[in-house]
């Protein structure tokens, strides 16, 4: 079997690579390829979780270390969520991909790979070469956007210029690892001190910056190149792009002695910020692809959060609540990877189908749509919203039962910090839900619309369909998938650990996420058990209540019938009492534009002008300032340096000359 599932990883990585020059032959090739790769990777992460790990191949690297392509039950996680996803995006794109250069195909591929070189190494030096090529190649997709191209450069550039940001912070935590290791190879160390604080701030920087987590998700990088990339594309980038920054981290920490308990702490107050702020962002977007991609930024702040639970309790030693967390940080990176990559391709079949991504103009899905997209834009939504029983719901209910258990720890500040962190992650599920019924709401409940586009296309439906399956299975069989994620736990853990799971309600064989002491007494499948009972009862009257009539209401519009489609009730609209609510945190100002002709200030009424609310991004404002800052110091210095003087600059070669010669003779 370990033969077996060697062979198949080293195709896969191969297959994934191979679709990038087959593309440029046939898009559809390109992309049939990556898709068999991916599959062929989900079978064997698989078997590793099943049977063990596996080594595909290894060799001496160019400075004589031990380099090989290796799955263990950590990165078999990783790589099985990753493939399923792409296995999603692949077949999505074999009918998306309309581009007239197959040059979109090509960076996918490359992706795709770099990515599983990054979850297969066991070498920071190959490491460290996918985690690069990976960043280019992501650059590459959103480069091969359609629309305006200003706005699209400046997205990847601005990526870029993270990415890049990103790998330093890392190879800086690498070589700091480096220094107490003695080599790059991923072996776990046992000297504590303050070079192993150095090398998990760097990670957590440098891997979080990836992530999108506060402050890096702010200056609206993440949401502008995620949501400026082809739909595709943005769905790579916002679930497995981000899940490499997750296990970067998660991988760092297995190699790392038992941290104290301010790692935790930190990762706390992160996860928390972010999950708090992408929720909010995300509930007064207006974009189709820009409000999952905020959404993204709670997620991961979601999974930092269930880490520095998890981190706390191992230096607390309470090994219950470890444990728990833990696994409750691994299900929801799984339920985040497949639930956002289906909001994106659902977000790409709207653009297709009614010709927009702004929610304010989408106003419901066409006429004839395929009911496949319009049940997976459901799914999704309401998994993100923390539906039951959907994978959302499970990976939320354990995170904040996780939290609600902050009271063992010892210290007070770690109390009462687990208390803050509790209040904004359950502001922030409710944010996401408003985020999220906004998002179904001007989608698939609104009213259908006429177009004169073709949606109904299976080619495109079918994946998304596909994907939302998964995501009702994994929260329908969460007690299952969680005993099959041990080996991933055990791996981070160091030694063996248990599901959290139990009987459910003293049914035979029947097995539920772990209830009662020392958690809650109600489980996810008690609830949705729950909720389901209570539906039956309206079912069955509106069912057998006999006709039921409807009353119209027009739209309110200060008193006034609208005289326009463009004056009923707006996506922009639904957000309004947030914006303005929240100003305190968003930075919410008015924007008075005038309204037709130019009239005289002396004469103008209200009516006269168009007033709309901006949302200013605090943390943008942070970075344009030492922009400005940077490009005041960089003129300055230029100035001081090259005047433009021929005596000046004899005498710099005169100075250097001088440090040469003095060097040398010391050296000597």
């Amino acid at each position: 079997m370990t033969n077996i599932a060697g062979v198949l990883l080293l195709v896969s990585v191969i297959g994934l690579f191979a679709g990038a020059p087959l593309a440029i032959l046939s898009r559809r090739l390109g992309y049939a390829v990556t898709l068999v790769a991916s599959g062929l990777l989900v079978a064997t992460a698989i078997l590793v979780l099943a049977y063990g790990p596996v080594t595909a191949i290894s060799w001496s690297g160019v400075i004589a270390e031990p380099e090989s392509m290796r799955l263990d039950g950590l990165s078999a996680f990783f790589a099985l969520t990753a493939g399923i996803v792409w296995i999603g995006t692949s077949a999505f794109s074999l009918d998306y991909d309309h581009h007239d250069t197959p040059w979109l195909a090509v960076a996918y591929s490359l992706t795709l790979g770099s990515i599983a070189i990054v979850l297969t190494s066991t070498n920071f030096l190959v490491f460290l070469a996918g985690w690069e090529a990976m960043t280019l190649a992501s650059y590459w997709m959103i480069l091969e956007a359609t629309g305006r191209p200003a706005r699209t450069f400046s997205a990847a550039f601005v990526f870029l210029a993270f990415g890049e940001g990103s790998s330093l912070l890392v190879a800086l935590a690498i070589a700091a690892f480096y220094s107490l290791s003695g080599g790059f190879a991923m072996t776990a160390i046992t000297v504590a001190g303050p070079v192993t604080s150095l090398v998990f701030v760097a990670a957590l920087l440098g891997f979080g910056l990836k992530m999108g987590i506060a402050p890096f998700h702010m200056s609206e990088w993440l949401p502008i190149a995620h949501s400026s990339a082809p739909s595709n594309a943005s769905a790579v980038l916002s679930s497995t792009l981000t899940l490499a920054g997750v296990y970067g981290l998660f991988r760092l920490l297995t190699l790392l002695p038992e941290g104290p308990s301010w790692w935790g702490g930190l990762l706390l107050i992160i996860g928390a910020i972010s999950a708090l702020l992408g929720a909010l962002f995300a509930a007064v977007s207006e974009h189709a692809k820009g409000l999952p991609a905020y959404s993204t930024i709670e997620n991961n702040g979601l999974i930092l959060v269930a880490l520095g639970v998890a981190l706390i309790a191992r230096a607390e030693d309470v090994p219950t609540l470890f444990a728990f967390a833990l696994f409750a940080a691994f299900f929801q990176a799984l339920a985040h990877a497949v639930t956002k990559a289906t909001l994106f391709l659902c977000a790409g079949y709207i653009e297709r189908s009614t010709g927009t991504v702004d929610l304010n103009r989408v106003r419901g899905r066409p006429k004839g749509a395929d009911a496949a997209a319009s049940g997976a834009i459901l799914v999704a939504s309401l998994s993100l919203a923390a539906g039951p029983p959907l994978a959302g719901f499970v990976s939320e209910w354990m995170i904040l039962e996780a939290l609600f258990q902050s009271f063992r720890f010892s210290v007070p500040a770690l109390q009462f910090l687990g208390l803050l962190a509790g209040a904004a992650v359950a502001l922030a599920a409710g944010l996401v839900v408003v985020a999220m019924v906004k998002f179904l709401g001007f989608t698939v409940l609104w009213k259908p619309v006429a177009t004169d586009r073709t949606p109904r296309r299976w080619g495109l439906s079918t994946p998304i369909a596909a994907l939302a399956t998964v995501i009702v299975a994994l929260g329908v069989l969460s007690p299952w998938i969680l005993q099959f994620l041990t080996p991933a736990a055990s791996t981070f853990a160091g030694y063996s650990l248990t599901a959290p799971v139990s009987g459910l309600l003293a049914v035979p064989n029947g097995w539920s996420i772990v209830s009662g002491s020392p958690f809650g007494i109600l489980s996810p499948p008690a609830l949705a058990i729950a909720l389901v009972l209570g539906l039956v009862p309206p079912l069955i009257y509106f069912a057998f209540g006999g006709p039921r009539k409807e009353r119209p209401t027009p739209v309110w519009s200060s008193g006034r019938a609208p005289s326009a489609a463009e004056e009923t009730y707006t996506s922009f609209g639904y957000s309004t009492g947030m914006r303005i609510m929240l100003r305190g945190l968003l930075g919410t100002r008015e924007i008075r534009q005038r309204a037709g002709p130019a009239i005289a200030a002396e004469v103008a009424t209200p009516e006269a002008y168009n007033v709309d609310l901006e949302v200013l991004d605090v943390f943008k404002v942070v970075y344009d300032s030492l922009v400005r800052a940077a490009l005041w110091f960089a003129d300055g210095l230029k100035r001081a340096v090259m005047p433009g003087r021929i005596g000046r600059y004899l005498a710099y070669i005169l100075v250097i000359v001088l440090i040469v010669m003095v060097y040398t003779a010391l050296a000597l």
